[in-house]
């Protein structure tokens, strides 16, 4: 910028709006770096924070992982014993129409025997030892025969009334111990079911908060990306204002030069016409400097 055709008053004027362009810019450059210091701590918070969520976001996947394998084996376990249950009340029942089958023969047989089992095995063996030692006519053998023929058969009935009604007190042991095992297999069951739902409900609890820490470290990272931009932003900015205040300075230093240069040449003028007065009244020896006045410049009386 050309200063020449502004006169020295108009230069000073100059150079106190260039200073105070230059505070100006300074004290932007301070707020912006005062921004910026107050930014850079917070994205520090920020990014600390960040790391603390990631890492407990880990923890919480590896927890969520076992704690799905643990479930899995809880539910493979009580599938299990649910199909034992199903089988030991298939089982139960059957053994309930078994029972129930047995009790009818044991009614049947019962109703045509009257004599108990000791009875008619000593009657047989009366009418045994009665064919063996007296003498008897044909028809009176032959009696004795079919009477000990009916009793055998009685005999061989309540043998088997005997067997059934052992049998009948076996099916109902098994009964007693299957209700047992089915008791227990519900006891087991329902022990299990509450813990795979206790279980379920802490997995649920710990997606919950799976949930909110990606909430937050996605909130985290959009923070994280707009502070950093406005740091990026602040430092173009300031680049900016540096460059301005490095012009403004040389500006300023143009206009203070240009100042003393403008003062420096009035008092040259006043020098060189008191030398000029001097060559007039026929002084003939001049000084170094006074001859500088005369035909030198103004840098050549700034050396």
């Amino acid at each position: 910028m050309e200063y020449n055709n502004l006169t020295v008053r108009e230069l000073e004027e100059k150079l106190r709006e260039i200073s105070a362009q230059i505070t100006n810019v300074r004290n932007k450059i301070k707020e912006l770096k005062r921004e910026r210091t107050i930014l850079i701590a917070e994205l520090k918070e920020l990014r600390t924070e960040r790391r603390a969520k990631i890492d407990e976001i880990k923890e919480l996947r590896e927890s969520i992982k076992s704690i799905n394998e643990k479930r899995r084996e809880l539910i493979s376990e009580l599938r299990n014993l649910r199909e034992e249950k199903k089988k030991k009340i298939e089982e139960y029942r059957e053994l309930v129409n078994l029972a129930r089958t047995k009790k009818d023969q044991i009614q049947a047989v019962g109703k045509e025997l009257r004599l108990p089992l000791s009875v008619i095995r000593r009657e047989i063996e009366r009418l045994e030892w009665v064919q063996q030692t007296q003498i008897l006519s044909p028809q009176e053998e032959n009696k004795i025969i079919r009477k000990i023929q009916q009793l055998e058969e009685l005999l061989e009935k309540a043998l088997k009334l005997k067997k059934e009604k052992q049998e009948f007190l076996e099916i109902k042991a098994m009964l007693t111990s299957l209700r047992l095992q089915i008791n227990d297999l519900k006891k087991k069951i329902n022990e299990l079911s509450d813990e795979i739902s206790n279980i379920t409900e802490k997995r649920n609890n710990l997606f919950q908060r799976y949930n909110e820490l990606k909430t937050r470290i996605d909130e985290l990272n959009n923070m994280i990306n707009e502070k950093q931009e406005r740091i990026n932003q602040i430092n173009n900015e300031i680049e900016k204002l540096i460059e301005e205040l490095s012009k403004l300075r040389e500006e300023y230093q143009k206009v203070q030069e240009e100042i003393e240069n403008r003062k420096l040449a009035v008092i040259v003028e006043q020098k060189r016409k008191l030398v000029e007065e001097k060559l007039k009244k026929g002084e003939k020896r001049l000084t170094l400097e006074e001859l500088k006045l005369l035909y030198g410049g103004i840098e050549d009386l700034k050396e």
